[in-house]
């Protein structure tokens, strides 16, 4: 059994399908296209060509991570930007067509560039350098078929969902985003034909028994990875493309499962007309019969694409042995390989020994003029009427108040309605996060609340109570910083539904804000009462209100402040170091550190554009306005036995006391720092606009997001270990060759 077909749990009564299971699969398909049929929908079948598709990345010498030190080395990044990155050849000129109703499979070794000619087929060409040739999909090309990104979609290797969720769950989000506008006549509302879609997917894959268990992931307990596998599979199916690109989908299934799958891929693409592309490692003689054509990548190189039936002919008429019940997908990819080829006797002095002398039989041969015939599929009237149908068909599902370059299928407000409650499930999933969240809130507040307990009513509390709400403006702030982890940690699944076309950024943002709204209330309420009145702040209930609404503000406004940050960076190791300084500017100017009055002209700016510092305005205005404070202790003077006559007494060291006044009020104090009552709900005011700008600059970040999830294709080399990197050009056996050469001619050369 291959590699690739061992279920990560080993619980392989829990994975087998049934042939009665199959056979209904078959009938579910088949309802599919007698619903088409009978409401006489367009039906939506688009097809493949590329002709001569070269990608090139960046090169292994570019590729560089830098450290503490050498991200501050300017003269060397102004060496590297003058000098072009170097490329690397990923794909080297390859032609190929998948017609409607086609199955094509991708075979080569790890590296040989076949996940990067499924992301070009796939219409996802953000992360290389370089992408030369055409590709068309129907009859329209790479540009024109963008709008059209949920008809082609692409499966990647990795499974990437929201752990804390359900199956059902996940599903349910999924093809309630796909649902139609105009439903089949046998469907009588949304829900019912959402329902059955999610019972569809679930029964082709026989996960149903997975209804209410977790997705998980290596943290959170939920399914076996052979079902996870098996959610991601039907995840892609639910958007209902055309073009379908299946990178390796068969990792963590069991052979019986994987077969299943393959025939479940199989009967689809009969039935409706779909075009789809799957690269294997290690696929089985029966998932490989299953299929039309084959391609072959070695080294970016299409050594051979044809017919299936006639590869190992081909490879066999070279040389190479396939030993008798070998799979055929092994033996074509390890023809370029020294260790793993076998070769007859007869043709050891002359089979071809790397990729480019295969590419040049191949070339030579009727297969390849039989291949390139298929070339103008594009330019046929067929495809050109084909492809017209499709964009009718698809105009046809699209929600009426979408635009006709829409992607998407329902309505801006059913997304947003729809990632509501996904953005609720995902709370309540993961309640022991919750849950702890709250409690270390209430914590800080017994904290706070102690540190500047029963602060005195005199000129000694002053300080002691703008301390008080210092603290409970910074705490809700700090607690926000972790909405940049959070960014990070859910982009991944985000790039996976935009590229499927399940919802707008935007759809997801005003989500996540709305989800925000009880949080918030429980978590300024629980804060607020133990800070508020163990401090003895002013005990009126205005007074209270006023602290718990601003505060509420300040939370709001500080988490989408960092929601922005984490939007806006590419990286977690920017966005970390930005909110990082970010934060630390914000505590020093709030005014409380230093206060307004003496900050730097210089740096003064930061406080006009740090929403702390008009809560930290707003909330000590709303505490001393209306008081009396009189001055005690040390701060009048003199003091001490036998100093009782206020009349020779005054106020030292208290911000705003007049000469000669025994007590200082709180107008005068919040004058003294340029603070005033009248700014309380002019600041209040400023906050939620903040709050408006963050949220707008989060949706425009959020929306340009790269739709790439997974791995970026190439490792980083430290900046360290860069001159250590070789780039080696040459194949194993011209290497193991060329060291013998070169000490025959040395030795020639000291003999002369």
């Amino acid at each position: 059994m291959s590699s690739e077909s061992l279920d990560t749990d080993g619980k392989s009564s829990d994975e087998d399908v049934s042939k009665a299971d199959s056979w209904r699969m078959m009938d579910q398909v088949k309802d599919i296209k007698r619903l088409q049929e009978k409401d006489g929908l367009k039906q939506r079948i688009l097809g493949v060509t590329w002709t001569n598709l070269s990608v090139k990345g960046v090169g292994t010498d570019a590729a560089v991570n830098e450290n503490v030190i050498s991200q501050f080395n300017i003269p060397q990044k102004i060496k590297d930007g003058r000098r072009k990155a170097p490329l690397k050849t990923i794909i080297d000129n390859s032609n190929g067509c998948v017609k409607p109703g086609e199955m094509l499979l991708v075979l080569g070794r790890p590296g040989a560039g076949c996940t990067s000619l499924l992301k070009m087929l796939a219409n996802r060409r953000l992360g290389y350098a370089e992408v030369t040739g055409e590709v068309h999909y129907g009859s329209m090309d790479h540009k024109q078929a963008k709008q059209y990104q949920d008809q082609i979609v692409i499966n990647t290797e990795e499974e990437l969902f929201f752990p804390t969720l359900t199956v059902k769950q996940t599903m349910d989000f999924a093809t309630r985003l796909k649902v139609p506008y105009r439903l089949p006549s046998d469907f009588a509302s949304t829900k019912e034909y959402q329902e059955w879609s999610r019972d569809f997917l679930l029964a082709t894959m026989s996960i149903e028994h997975t209804h209410d268990t977790k997705v998980g992931n290596e943290y959170v307990r939920g399914v076996s990875g052979g079902e996870r596998k098996r959610v991601s599979i039907i995840e892609t199916l639910a958007s209902r493309g055309s073009v379908y690109c299946w990178d390796n989908s068969t990792r963590g299934l069991d052979a019986s499962t994987a077969l299943e799958y393959t025939k479940c891929i199989r009967s689809l693409t009969d039935v409706l007309g779909l075009s789809t592309i799957v690269t294997l490692y290690q696929a089985g003689n029966g998932i490989y019969d299953l299929f039309d054509k084959v391609l072959v990548l070695d080294e970016g190189k299409q050594v051979f694409y044809g017919p299936l039936k006639e590869a190992k002919p081909f490879m066999e008429e070279l040389g190479f042995i396939c030993d008798e019940g070998a799979n055929v997908a092994d033996f074509l990819t390890g023809v370029t390989v020294p260790t793993e080829r076998k070769i007859r006797p007869e043709f050891e002095s002359r089979f071809p020994r790397n990729a480019d002398e295969i590419r040049k039989h191949y070339e030579s041969t009727q297969i390849k003029t039989a291949m390139d015939k298929e070339l103008d599929f594009p330019h046929s009237e067929q495809t050109k009427r084909s492809t017209s149908e499709f964009r009718e068909g698809v105009a046809y599902e699209k929600h009426k108040s979408l635009g006709k370059k829409s992607p998407y299928t329902v309505s801006f407000a059913t997304q947003v309605r729809v990632a509501i409650k996904r953005q609720y499930q995902l709370i309540w999933g993961d309640k022991p996060t919750v849950l702890i969240r709250q409690v270390s809130m209430i914590i800080q507040a017994f904290i706070a609340g102690s540190l500047f307990y029963n602060a005195p009513q005199n000129s000694s509390g002053l300080f002691i109570k703008s301390g008080a709400i210092y603290l409970a403006t910074l705490i809700p702030a700090l607690y926000a910083m972790s909405e940049v982890t959070d960014s990070f940690s859910a982009r991944s699944v985000l790039a996976k539904h935009r590229g499927f076309a399940f919802f707008h950024p935007a759809a997801f943002c005003i989500a996540q804000i709305t989800a925000d709204i009880p949080i918030m209330i429980l978590q300024t309420t629980l804060f607020s009462l133990p800070v508020y009145w163990l401090t003895a702040l002013k005990p009126t209930g205005e007074a209270f209100m006023t602290f718990w609404v601003m505060l509420f503000a300040v939370a709001v406004s500080s988490t989408a402040f960092f929601r922005f940050i984490g939007a806006a960076f590419p990286t977690f190791d920017a966005a970390s170091k930005v909110s990082g300084f970010a934060f630390a500017a914000l505590v020093i100017y709030m005014g409380y550190l230093i206060p307004k009055p003496q900050m730097h002209p210089w740096l003064g700016w930061i406080y006009w554009i740090n929403p702390l510092a008009y809560a930290f305005d707003a909330l000590l205005s709303n505490e001393l306005s209306g008081q009396v404070f009189p001055c005690a202790n040390t701060q009048l003077v003199p003091n001490g036995p036998g100093y009782t006559d206020g009349s020779f007494q005054a106020c030292t060291g208290v911000r705003g006391a007049m000469p000669g006044a025994t007590s200082v009020t709180g107008e005068e104090y919040l004058a003294s720092l340029e603070y005033s009552e009248s700014h309380i709900w002019r600041n209040f005011g400023i906050l939620w606009a903040w709050w408006l700008l963050y949220v707008a600059l989060t949706i425009f970040f959020t929306s340009r997001w790269n739709q790439v999830s997974g791995n970026s294709g190439f490792l980083l080399i430290p900046r360290e270990k860069a001159k250590k990197v070789n780039n080696i050009g040459q194949d194993e056996e011209s290497r193991s060759t060329a060291a013998p050469m070169e000490k025959v001619k040395s030795r020639q050369e000291k003999g002369s």
